[in-house]
Order: C-alpha cells, then sequence, then structure tokens
C-alpha cells in the first residue's frame, strides 16, 4: 500500500479572526451535522476574536482533545444535540476553561419528527439555515431518532453556559431545568437554537460568556438598593408552549367544523407561527386534531370539544399533567390539578379569554 492509497480523514472546519486570538472554541455537532452546518456560526464568533474548530462528526475524543489543547487563549469545548452530551461527557474526564452546551436532549421528547417538513421545523425557523441544511448534500435527514451517547449525572465544575429553546419539540426545556436552573432559554426557541431564528442574540450571549471566561469581563454589581421584585419562578408554571396550544384549540373551538390555517391562528390568537407549526404537530400526535391538506387545507378538531379535557392537551404538550416531588403536601396538590383539569373540557375556553 502506498501513501496514495491511503484516504486521509475529512478535516475539520477551522474559523480563524483575522486580528489576535481571544479564545478557542471546539464545536461537536449534533444528529444529522457536519462541520458545514455550523459556517455561519463559526464566521460570527472569529469575527469577534474567537477561533472556532468544528471537527468532523465523527472525530475521536482524542482528536477532539487535541483540538482544544492546541487552540490559543481560553479553550471552550461547544456541543449542540448529541455533541452537546459528548462535550459534557469530554469535560468531566478533560475539564476545558468554560463548557457551552446547547440543545441538550435529555428527558423525553417523544418520537422524532418524520419526514422532511416535520424535521425541518423541528429543527430551525431561519430561513436562511433552512435553505442551508437543503442545500447540504452531507446533511443527514432522518437522524433524530438515532442512539444518544451517554452522559455524566451532574455538570463538571467549570464555568457553563445552558442554552435552549423554549419551544424545542425535540428535546423540551423542562428537562434541562430539571438539571440545572440556570439555563439560557431562547424564547419561541425550536432545536438547533445555536441556528435558529434568533441566532444572533445567541451568539451575543455566547460571546458574552467567553468574554467573562478569557478576559474576566462582566458589569458590576449595581450599589442602588434592590426594589422588591415579584418572583419570577411561581411554584406553578404554565409553558409557553401549553399556553400557545390552549389559544390554538380555542381558536378551532371558535371556527366551527371546517380546517383553519395555521396562519390565521396565528394571527388571530397571536401565538409566534413558528411555535405553533411544531405545538399542531403535537396535537395531532396525541389525536386532538386532524390536518387536511391543499388550498382548503389547515387543522381542525379530531373530536368534539366537549369530549377533549384541559388534561388531554397537557399531556400531548408536556408529556404529564404534573411532576412533584413524592409524598404529602405534593401527592394531594398533584391530585387537585389533575382532577381539575380532567373535569374541565376545552369547550370551556371560549366562555373566557386566552389572549
Amino acid at each position: 500500500m502506498t501513501a496514495s492509497d491511503v484516504t486521509a480523514a475529512p478535516a475539520p472546519a477551522v474559523f480563524t479572526p483575522q486580528a489576535a486570538v481571544r479564545g478557542t472554541v471546539v464545536v461537536l455537532v449534533g444528529r444529522g451535522e457536519n462541520p458545514g452546518v455550523y459556517a455561519r456560526f463559526g464566521r460570527r464568533l472569529a469575527f469577534d476574536g474567537y477561533a472556532v474548530v468544528v471537527p468532523q462528526a465523527d472525530a475521536s475524543d482524542t482528536e477532539v482533545t487535541a483540538a482544544l489543547s492546541e487552540g490559543q487563549g481560553a479553550r471552550i469545548l461547544l456541543g449542540s444535540d448529541a455533541g452537546a452530551l459528548r462535550a459534557w461527557a469530554i469535560a468531566a474526564a478533560t475539564p476545558p476553561d468554560a463548557l457551552v452546551l446547547a440543545a441538550l436532549p435529555l428527558g423525553d421528547g417523544g418520537p422524532a419528527p418524520v419526514g422532511h417538513d416535520a424535521e425541518i421545523a423541528a429543527r430551525t425557523a431561519c430561513p436562511i439555515h433552512r435553505q442551508v441544511l437543503d442545500a447540504d448534500p452531507d446533511f443527514e435527514w432522518g437522524a433524530l431518532d438515532a442512539t444518544l451517547p451517554p452522559h455524566p449525572e451532574a455538570l463538571p465544575a467549570v464555568p457553563t453556559l445552558v442554552l435552549h429553546g423554549e419551544v424545542d419539540p425535540i428535546a423540551p426545556v423542562e428537562a434541562v431545568r430539571a438539571l440545572t436552573a440556570d439555563v439560557a432559554v431562547v424564547r419561541d426557541g425550536v432545536h438547533d437554537v445555536l441556528n435558529d431564528q434568533f441566532h444572533r442574540i445567541v451568539a451575543a450571549r455566547i460571546v458574552t460568556f467567553l468574554e467573562g471566561v478569557a478576559k474576566g469581563a462582566g458589569f458590576a454589581e449595581s450599589t442602588a438598593p434592590e426594589a422588591p421584585r415579584t418572583r419570577k419562578a411561581a411554584p406553578l408554571h404554565v409553558s409557553a408552549r401549553l399556553d400557545y396550544a390552549l389559544r390554538a384549540i380555542t381558536q378551532l373551538v371558535d371556527s366551527g367544523e371546517g380546517p383553519v390555517r395555521c396562519e390565521d391562528i396565528a394571527r388571530a390568537r397571536n401565538v409566534p407561527l413558528n411555535s405553533l407549526v411544531n405545538i399542531m404537530i403535537q396535537l395531532r400526535k396525541a389525536g386532538l386534531v386532524s390536518s387536511r391538506r391543499g388550498c382548503e387545507g389547515g387543522y381542525q378538531l379530531a373530536r368534539d370539544a366537549a369530549d377533549i379535557t384541559l388534561a388531554d392537551v397537557v399531556r400531548a404538550t408536556e408529556g404529564a399533567v404534573a411532576t412533584v416531588p413524592g409524598g404529602a403536601p405534593w401527592g394531594d396538590l398533584e391530585r387537585t390539578v389533575q382532577q381539575y383539569l380532567e373535569e374541565r373540557s376545552v369547550l370551556e375556553l371560549t366562555t373566557g379569554s386566552t389572549q
């Protein structure tokens, strides 16, 4: 065998700043992805002075840690989707200077989306990134049902930024919040949060985090006395996804028997269209709505409104009516909430405002 007979492994994608390097970010791709998917992200971080290295999906852990050790400045390991789980495991064994985890696929997100349209809606609402995926011959459609790698039980003792889409249908944010309360949740974001419709604010949040790690940059604490503030995390919390689902169901109840387009529901009920598309898929899979294609297509209730309970909608979007610790008083609270939701049909939504 000669040297010409050996096929070299594909090289990682590298994005280098034009000026001094402030730090190095090694990015581990998610299911179905390849380094080319992160060209826009890499260029943006390089513009802010950070070298970005995106290894091939099949790069070994040794190759990943070598890319980190060879980097200049602060060394940051970043992963998305399955790449986030892998970055977490690598960081536990060989701690980088910092860790960024995006779209952590924890918990049970239900079945993977089937078909091109469903998958791309679940992945991103960014029209430019949708074009990138469609034009990429190496992107692997249908890979979201692939087996996920194992991960440690706890986050490593390094500075960690966790990013997640608020209405991610593949990896619900609630499971990530159960891991850590310190999650940067992107409003109306779906799964590929680094390449979603709000990719600019996500990149800005990452750069702010990197500046703190690499240069100790940050904002001084205010010396003014703080005014009393309303507690943000109340004991009972209704997610935006559930709220949007109930608004959509209400519109279908009010609209009668004919199908209603997502665009019309979004406009009438003030729901972000991208979030609504994913929510309607969940409601259809749960058997609460049915869809019709074509010019006169749209969604309609699959059963009589009086036969669909609020609990049905909660299960379709959240997976469970309530999740509480065992023992009193939480068991009583769970039963009370479940009884309330089971006894009320979506027909009652039309008697009050859901907007």
